[in-house]
């Protein structure tokens, strides 16, 4: 959980390295034996999914806008 500036920095900064590693998985596993590259990729593409939810819950990006209409939030009638 991400609880200051200072650890979302940290954040984008290991994302930055995950997505590193999974290009880097890319372009030497992928041609050989795209498979595997699923498979190792997926570790990788876990964690990022939970980071990207923690960097999106300190910046208050998963609740529904203040701003937003009533209408949008609730769906159709």
């Amino acid at each position: 959980m991400i609880e200051n500036d200072e650890q979302l920095r940290q954040a984008w900064e290991a994302l930055g390295d995950l997505y590193q590693a999974v290009a880097s998985y890319r372009s030497k596993i992928l041609p050989a034996n795209p498979r595997n590259y699923v498979i190792i990729a997926q570790g990788p593409q876990d964690e990022i999914r939970k980071i990207q939810g923690e960097i999106n819950e300190y910046l208050g990006l998963d609740k529904p806008s203040v701003a937003e209409p009533a209408v949008l939030r609730e769906g159709p009638s």
